[in-house]
């Protein structure tokens, strides 16, 4: 699975690289399975990798956020986000990711996940039980020190008022807009946790933008929750949709709630 994951990214990446000049990729094309709108990067990226998964005769579900589900009555599931980040990369904002995980029907049971930084080639990987890395190195999640502690956290047009006292408890707040590389930097120790909290159920955040961040992170020594402080589950379904908080430090949970 490891190869496969690896494979994926890179073939991701290339596409990318070599999209021919003046390439629309901001430009909506519809609406996928998701309900969200559709951009031409979004499409493009999804349709190389189930092109990819097919020419290779590689039998395996498939989640993603612009075909929905493909069922092949296979074991396990690819829960893929072709582009996580899009509206960055429509900018020219250079921070945004492809996420791929492996695992059966919901996040609980993830077994591989990847995360690529599709600007720089940053690999974070995780497989269950065996930790995470970032470039193959172990990466693991740092001790909370208030008066030095970064949080990303969710700021927009439907950000919860709560969110306003969370920002309030470490020293400097980023919201960069790519939650798989988020939630990546929390697990590498660069940040302490990621705030999630948006009012519009339709916005909230599914399956595909998190599994592979979720185990990276778990391996790294961290942990994912709901807001009322359970530990995070989501199935492999586009129809759930949740807010959560990403911590390094498990201890800081109460404080965070």
């Amino acid at each position: 699975m490891k190869e496969l994951l690896f494979g994926i990214a890179d073939l991701v990446q290339a596409k990318l690289r070599d999209l021919p000049e003046g390439f629309a990729g901001h430009e909506e094309i519809g609406r996928g399975a998701s309900g969200s709108a559709t951009s031409r990067i979004d499409k493009f990226a999804e349709d190389a990798i189930l092109e990819h998964l097919k020419k290779n005769n590689i039998w395996l579900n498939v989640l993603s956020e612009e075909a929905g589900a493909i069922d092949l009555k296979a074991d396990s599931t690819l829960v893929v986000d072709p582009i996580d980040g899009t509206a960055n990369f429509n900018a020219g904002i250079p921070f945004y990711a492809v996420s791929l995980a492996i695992g059966s029907s919901k996040m609980s049971d993830v077994t591989h996940g990847l995360v690529r930084n599709l600007v720089n080639g940053d690999t974070f990987y995780a497989e269950r039980g065996k930790g995470a890395f970032l470039n193959g190195k172990r990466i693991r999640t740092r001790s909370f020190r208030r008066n030095e502690a970064l949080f990303f956290a969710y700021v927009g047009t439907k950000t919860d008022p709560a969110t306003w006292k969370v920002v309030e408890i470490p020293r400097r707040v980023r919201s960069l807009g790519c939650a798989s590389l988020e939630m990546c930097f929390v697990a590498g120790g660069r940040a302490d946790g990621f705030y999630f909290n948006c009012d519009d159920f339709s916005k909230r955040m599914r399956i595909v933008d998190i599994a592979a961040s979720a185990l990276i992170l778990r391996e790294a020594g961290g942990e994912v929750y709901d807001l009322r402080g359970k530990v995070l589950d989501v199935n492999f379904s586009l129809d759930d949709k949740v807010n959560f908080i990403a911590l390094g430090d498990k201890s800081t949970k109460e404080l965070i709630l």
